[in-house]
Parts: structure tokens; C-alpha cells; sequence
């Protein structure tokens, strides 16, 4: 029999994997899924409702042009879809001028993005559920907002099945070689052949590309809604914003308000316990409670009312917290695209065009150098 040849087979669909199966569909590209789980699901990273996202970006000015990309894509597809993908409300990043509020200003200067600066006694004036210390200075974007990670996969592997993506959901990779020209996936299903090959299979991929030996580490996160003890309405997306805190200790804790009546998201950012993809804890504790009740009592009191919900799941990162988008070492048919060190979701749908372009075209107009692999070999 002869085989089946697919263009593309991508490995994981989750954000990433769902977004490139949907742009390489919709341009006609004979596109593979693969997945050991059915997203959306909750044991990797792109779930719990809501992810932020923002412009002035103090991870890196780079990434400034793909979030940009990212904003007209979610609202592109907002106007194809009834589900909300994003919401724009507004986000305040708290800090006591270092290099956290610094870099934000950086690239919102290099970038035209509006941005007003506030004191502390300003930042209590005007959000006053909000207790920052008197050395904090606050940073306003008001194009920060939310997006919705189930809501989204889910239209991006629906969208892609329309334009004619097949999708193996609970399916396991287990070996992938090279037969002259064309790539044999081995799955403890089936195999599959393609002329190129995705892995955006985040938390997974270090065992999925064995030979890179990739420097990365799984870490695990734990975020938390709550019941605001009073004052509910000063809680929600209308009157607050994301906030972003870079606390003297060098700990970041982030919060989104009241979308949904999902109540009040907050969620320490990094610093969490490093773990294996599969030895994940999926159950919140006391000892992950208490972090963020501690954080919320001294900063926002009236947040830390009753808990409404709890989920665990996972960054993956690299040594220097970027990116990797890149193609793997000298095979230009296989592209990696993970893992995002727990700031990814927002760029979804931009990655997703991204990699369809390096797919298709070897090439993309955006600046790609910071996440490439031969960083992380050295």
C-alpha cells in the first residue's frame, strides 16, 4: 500500500500546536495533529481560564513586535467567532522602580505605547482595594487585558478540522526517525508519515528531542480565585485592572480581576517547585495557599476572602526564560517551537502564523535570534 504522506505532522496541540495546525490549514497545508492527551486539557500549561496579556513588555523589547501581531490576530478572530477571545481593560505593573518597571518603559518608548506612571498614594487613590508601599511606583498600560485559553484552543482545533486538519487526540508519540526525505512518527497507535515536522509539545518536548539535551526545567504553578471579602464591584474588569507586582524579595505575584464571576485570579510567577512533566502534583495545598493568602493580606486585603477555585499547571523553561523558535540544528523540515517559560499564551495565534511562515517559507519577517537553540548549546 502506498503511505499516506501528510505535509505537516505537529507534535502537541496545545496553544502553540493548535494555533500553527489552524494557519497552515487555512492556507491549504495538509496538516497532522498529534496529542497524548485531548486538549483542551488541565496537565500542561494553557489552562485556568484566563492568561494576560500585555504590550510594554519588560521581558524583552523583541517580543514587542509579536505581541503587537498577537492583539490584531485575537481580534481578527474575535470577529470570525461567538466565543470572546480577549478582553482589553487595562493593566497596572508595581514595583519599586527597578528593573521590572524600567525594562516595561523601555520598550513601551521604543514601541509608541501608551503608558502613565503613578506613586504609590496615586495608585491608592485610584484603585483602592490596592495597598502597594509607599517606594512603589506603578506603570498603567491600558490595552493589557485577558485572553481565554480553553476557548481558544478549542476554536483553533475546531477551525483547523474545518479547513482540513486531522487531529489524534490521546495518542502518544514514542519515536520519530528520518526515512531519506520523509519522517516516520511512531505512536503507540499507529505511524505516520510527513514531509516536515512541529514539536510544540511543551512540558514533553525535552524527551521528544533527546539529542538537543535541552536545558530546561518543569516547574510547577499553582493559581487561586477568590470571593473579595467586600467591596465585589471594585473587583471586577470594569473597575480593575491585571496588576503585576515585583515585590522587594524578588518575588512576582500577578492577579486578573472578576471575569466571568470566575472571582479574583492571583498567582505567584515563578519561584515555584521544579518537577518532572510526569510527577506533577495536580492538587493545590496549604503550603500553595498560603503564599498567595500572605501576599493578598498585605497588599490586597479586601481580596482575601473565601476560595472559589484552585489549579495547578506547569511552566517550562528555559535557562534565560525566552523562547525557543527555531529550527532543529541543521534540518530545516523540522521546526521546535517550546517551550515558552510561562509567558507564552498571549502570542498564541502570532507563533501559530509564525510557524506556518517557517514552515512554509523557511523565513519570517520577525526577529527570532533570542529564541533560537544554539543559544542554549553552549
Amino acid at each position: 500500500m502506498k503511505k499516506k504522506i501528510y505535509n505537516v505532522i505537529i507534535i502537541g496541540l496545545g496553544a502553540m500546536g493548535s494555533a500553527s495546525s489552524y494557519y497552515l490549514s487555512k492556507n491549504g497545508v495538509k496538516v497532522l495533529g498529534l496529542d497524548t492527551y485531548e486538549p483542551p486539557h488541565k496537565l500542561g500549561s494553557s489552562h485556568g481560564h484566563t492568561r494576560v496579556i500585555r504590550e510594554a513588555y519588560h521581558e524583552g523589547i523583541s517580543y514587542v513586535p509579536i505581541v503587537k501581531r498577537a492583539y490584531d490576530l485575537w481580534n481578527e478572530l474575535d470577529r470570525e467567532i461567538e466565543d470572546k477571545l480577549i478582553l482589553e481593560y487595562g493593566g497596572m505593573y508595581l514595583g519599586d522602580d527597578g528593573k521590572y518597571l524600567s525594562d516595561a518603559k523601555k520598550s513601551a518608548k521604543k514601541y509608541d505605547i501608551p503608558i502613565s506612571e503613578f506613586s504609590s498614594e496615586e495608585i491608592k487613590e485610584k484603585y483602592k482595594v490596592l495597598n502597594p508601599p509607599k517606594n512603589f511606583k506603578g506603570l498603567l498600560e491600558n490595552r493589557s487585558g485577558a485572553v481565554f485559553p480553553e476557548k481558544a484552543i478549542s476554536n483553533f482545533l475546531s477551525k483547523s478540522i474545518n479547513y482540513g486538519s486531522t487531529h489524534n487526540y490521546n495518542e502518544k508519540v514514542i519515536d520519530w526517525n528520518k526515512e531519506s526525505q520523509i519522517y516516520q512518527v511512531k505512536t503507540n497507535k499507529n505511524n505516520y508519515f510527513a514531509e516536515k515536522l512541529i514539536f510544540s509539545s511543551g512540558a514533553w518536548i525535552k524527551n521528544l528531542v533527546p539529542s538537543l539535551n535541552l536545558p530546561i526545567k518543569i516547574e510547577r504553578q499553582v493559581l487561586f480565585w477568590f470571593d473579595p471579602i467586600k467591596d465585589k464591584d471594585q473587583f471586577h474588569y470594569s473597575n480593575m485592572p491585571n496588576t503585576g507586582w515585583d515585590l522587594d524579595n524578588g518575588i512576582e505575584f500577578y492577579t486578573q480581576p472578576i471575569i466571568e464571576d470566575k472571582g479574583f485570579k492571583v498567582a505567584m510567577h515563578h519561584n515555584g517547585k521544579f518537577i518532572s512533566e510526569d510527577n506533577l502534583n495536580r492538587e493545590s495545598n496549604m503550603d500553595d495557599l498560603n503564599i498567595v493568602k500572605n501576599f493578598l493580606e498585605e497588599y490586597i486585603p479586601l481580596a482575601n476572602g473565601n476560595l472559589l477555585d484552585s489549579r495547578v499547571c506547569v511552566y517550562t523553561n528555559t535557562p534565560d526564560l525566552d523562547f525557543i523558535i527555531d529550527f532543529y540544528p541543521e534540518d530545516e523540515n523540522i521546526l521546535i517551537c517550546s517551550p515558552c517559560s510561562g509567558h507564552g499564551f498571549k502570542f498564541t495565534p502570532a507563533i501559530g502564523e509564525i510557524c506556518s511562515e517557517l514552515v512554509a517559507k523557511k523565513k519570517t519577517n520577525y526577529d527570532l535570534s533570542e529564541f533560537s537553540i544554539k543559544r542554549l548549546m553552549k
